[in-house]
């Protein structure tokens, strides 16, 4: 029986995508951007630029998709191989998404951490992240610059909305670890995974104390809770990421996958582990407490990162009439709940779309 992505997504990544959508002036850009988003686009230059992993095309690769999908519940996508020294993966397109990854991430992977990858991928289309995600990349990178002609994204994209629209990705990264997690039965491979992604290779002669990498993301949590000034430069570091740091992404797997949810999510497969990883008493409490004040927090971080922008904006006028004059945002590309209720307004773009 496939896992219900509704039971698994993470309290922050369902608040700050409410958060988003409160934001005045958001439907008008998923309308907008419906109405030009073309699927067709992506797979020309997929099929033109990148390697189709299939059954006779790197089949080692390709077999390690169709059991992830089972799990998940979601329909088995395309899966591209691109040239690119970086390590990365990502999921994008609307009614038939696809899967990219970089020959960088099979490079630095260790081969038996590669389906881990592609369980996070997959998580992010079970819980149906992959439309708002390629709406991010596009729109907070500039890469829309072309259809900006037609839609005004500029005046739309205000500084809060872009804060928040990156703390939402941000917070979507949350539950496509989980869903690696599930499949994996254990965190202890999403954590690796975090841990090379911060650093290691296994050209380096030494090996890594997972212990030890658990220890530093609950002191960046000390630090970062306990001091104001601290916070803000957290905000100030983080504010166009879209992607959590590895270290506290790690944490969170790893505390997630020693909760009752976990366990009954897992059910007779759940395997309890032989050394769980070390907790103070803040970590403790974080956990038993995270159900019941997840929705809360994570509004609540949306609301303060979301007010800091505004007041930043309005000490700076300059910066502010550049987003007014329907200028879009340059930024550099780095790297992917319940969307469900936002399909009619969705379908509604699509028809309008059709009939252009």
């Amino acid at each position: 029986m496939a896992f219900n992505a509704k039971e698994y997504v993470h309290e922050s990544d369902k608040a700050a995508l409410g958060a988003l959508k409160a934001i005045p002036g958001f439907q008008t850009i998923v309308k907008g951007f419906m109405k030009m988003f073309s699927e067709r686009q992506y797979r020309i230059v997929n099929l033109s630029s990148h390697i189709r992993v299939s059954e006779k095309q790197f089949p080692q690769c390709y077999e390690m998709l169709p059991p992830i999908c089972e799990k998940l519940g979601i329909a088995v996508p395309d899966l591209y191989l691109e040239l690119n020294d970086n390590p990365n993966a990502y999921t994008a397109g609307d009614e038939k998404p696809f899967i990219v990854m970089t020959s960088g991430m099979i490079n630095k992977l260790p081969q038996e951490l590669l389906p881990t990858v592609l369980a996070h991928e997959c998580g992010h289309i079970a819980c149906h992240h992959q439309l708002y995600s390629t709406m991010g990349r596009i729109v907070l990178s500039g890469a829309s610059s072309a259809a900006t002609a037609f839609i005004p994204f500029g005046s739309l994209l205000t500084i809060p909305m872009q804060v928040a629209f990156y703390y939402w990705m941000r917070c979507s990264e949350f539950s496509a670890d989980r869903a690696a997690v599930l499949c994996d039965g254990t965190a202890d491979k999403m954590s690796t995974v975090c841990m090379y992604l911060a650093g290691y290779d296994d050209r380096i002669p030494m090996a890594p104390n997972k212990e030890e990498f658990m220890k530093q993301a609950q002191e960046y949590r000390e630090i970062v809770k306990n001091n104001g000034w601290d916070k803000t430069l957290e905000f100030m570091y983080m504010a166009n990421n879209r992607h959590p740091l590895t270290a506290v992404r790690a944490l969170e797997c790893e505390e997630w996958a020693q909760t009752e949810q976990f366990k009954k999510l897992m059910g007779d497969a759940y395997i309890a582990p032989k050394a769980a990883a070390p907790k103070q008493e803040e970590s403790k409490n974080t956990v038993a407490k995270s159900a019941e004040t997840g929705n809360a927090t994570a509004k609540s971080e949306v609301s303060k990162n979301v007010q800091a922008a505004a007041t930043a904006a309005s000490q700076n006028k300059a910066s502010q009439n550049t987003v007014s004059q329907n200028t879009a945002p340059k930024r550099d590309l780095p790297e992917d709940n319940e969307n469900g209720d936002d399909l009619a307004a969705l379908e509604e773009a699509k028809w309008s779309r059709k009939q252009d």
